[in-house]
């Protein structure tokens, strides 16, 4: 039997793991900032751990947003012939300035995100409990105020990011599947019990609420699977486990910035 993953093992793999994930292009076309944070509070570095990775700044835009922003027309609602040739007319009796607020129109970028677009956090911490890293999850709406989405928004992001472009067929129930926690009797019968493997989290590290956790229950016994060859688990060392870690959770989380091939090396 392999040792116990400890908080220690888990930042000496999480300093490599941040070093190698901030430079990936995948966190870089995110526009994703990868860093390790020290944790200053010696009653929360006790609970969990001396820090944790923080991977920030992901805006994530709904497959439906995408769509009906494609399918939109630039011209504003409400917009008529009438007005259009209103405008004309008002455009004929002040040329100079029409001409310079069309100019200025034209080179405004627009700002305003997609509806139903949110900015995520990932934050790897250690769980003491379950004896190994957990990926937390957070999402902010790009509304006016930054409201933080509920659990439920946030796992319905998650599942429907796992099930994407596998809409009605065997794909999408493989890859519900793949994302929702066992049947309690170990056998699947096509039905699920509604829950997924993600569950509302408290942070360790006392960074807000609204957090959603890829729940750990599976974490020891398939790292230990992943790494049999390389003396089950830790006796692989921390980085490398860390990198195997990043590749099985990134199975859950699809839409998460960092390839999976990439993290073993």
């Amino acid at each position: 039997m392999s040792r116990a993953f400890t908080a220690g093992d888990f930042e000496a793999g999480a300093r490599p793991l941040v070093d190698r994930w901030s430079r990936d292009p995948a966190a870089s076309n995110a526009s994703m900032t990868v860093r390790w944070v020290k944790e200053t509070d010696p009653v929360r570095r006790n609970a969990a751990a001396g820090g944790y990775v923080a991977a920030e700044g992901h805006l994530v835009v709904p497959e439906r947003s995408r769509t009906l922003q494609n399918d939109e027309s630039d011209e504003p609602p409400g917009s008529t012939d009438h007005e259009d040739d209103e405008n004309h007319e008002d455009h004929e009796d002040h040329e100079d300035d029409g001409v310079e607020e069309e100019e200025d129109d034209a080179a405004a970028p627009r700002t305003v995100p997609p509806r139903g677009a949110h900015v995520r956090s990932y934050h790897v911490v250690y769980s003491k409990s379950y004896g190994c890293p957990v990926l937390l999850v957070r999402g902010v709406s790009c509304e006016p105020g930054g409201r933080v989405m509920g659990h439920a928004e946030t796992e319905a992001s998650l599942v429907a990011a796992a099930t994407r472009g596998a809409e009605g067929g065997a794909e999408e129930e493989r890859r519900r599947r793949a994302v929702s926690l066992p049947i309690v009797d170990g056998e699947y019968d096509g039905e699920y019990d509604g829950l997924t493997a993600f569950a509302p989290w408290e942070h360790p590290h006392g960074v807000g609420g609204g957090w959603v956790g890829v729940h750990p229950c599976e974490t020891r016994s398939a790292m230990a699977t992943l790494l049999a060859g390389e003396g089950g688990g830790v006796g692989s060392g921390p980085a490398r486990y860390m990198s195997a870690w990043i590749s099985f959770v990134a199975a859950a989380v699809a839409d998460l910035p960092v390839p999976a091939h990439r993290m073993i090396s």
